[in-house]
């Protein structure tokens, strides 16, 4: 998982819990945890955290990640280079360069075999395995093989591939609903998404892949959006 989705997970997360978790807050440069009537659960001594997501936090010690819940308690201690949030009850981690996926009680529920993880988004989550990238669900079946050379997680139940230098899209049966034949693409957003056929205009259509308009971002803009190129 990229850095990027780190710092989102750390510091822009949305906890799925009621509005009694706890809230996060920074004391001389240091996170810590308050009840939401603002009494103190665990002092500011972590280097950095998330919000909580069904229940658990990312807790980070130095370089190395770890996982508490809501009492404040340990329950994964601070011993991987990269982490998610839990989603379905499963969370991404990694040690190294290998990538696994653990439960709630951090126990591996997927070995540290992939070479890449990232976090459940519709139900699925985005590995790499043989230099390709494909989808489990959150029981480990690997439903989508890793056959393709790049791909985005998942949004608003379709997610963007690449195959021969070209980008299409998938929906979460792995079937393909709009033909890899773009030279850039993002992921769908609120029904639309921005492709590029020939690399100098730039349209979006929507998840039928009819054109809705032309793209009036410029390249800056498609940048900050995620848009993925060749």
């Amino acid at each position: 998982m990229n850095k990027f989705f780190l710092l989102q997970a750390l510091f822009f997360a949305t906890s799925f819990c009621s509005g009694q978790a706890p809230v996060k807050f920074y004391e001389n440069g240091k996170c810590g945890y308050k009840t939401a009537s603002g009494a103190m659960l665990v002092p500011a001594k972590y280097f950095a955290g998330s919000d909580f997501s069904e229940g658990i936090a990312i807790v980070m010690e130095g370089n190395q990640r770890g996982y508490i819940n809501e009492k404040g308690e340990t329950i994964v201690p601070c011993q991987f280079d990269d982490a998610t949030l839990f989603k379905n009850g499963l969370a991404c981690v990694a040690k190294g360069k290998n990538y696994g996926y653990i439960n709630t009680k951090g126990e591996f529920f997927i070995p540290l075999k992939y070479e890449f993880g990232d976090a459940f988004c519709n139900g699925l989550a985005r590995v790499k395995e043989g230099g390709k990238y494909g989808f489990i669900d959150n029981k480990g079946v690997l439903v989508i093989p890793c056959v393709y050379d790049d791909a985005g997680n998942f949004s608003e139940s379709i997610a963007v591939v690449k195959q021969q230098n070209k980008w299409g899209y998938l929906n979460t049966k792995g079937e393909v609903i709009i033909p890899l034949q773009y030279k850039l693409a993002s992921s769908f957003q609120n029904g639309e998404a921005h492709v590029s056929s020939n690399g100098d205009k730039n349209i979006i259509i929507n998840k039928h892949g009819k054109f809705i308009k032309e793209d009036p971002m410029d390249e800056e803009e498609r940048r900050e959006r995620g848009e993925r190129k060749n």
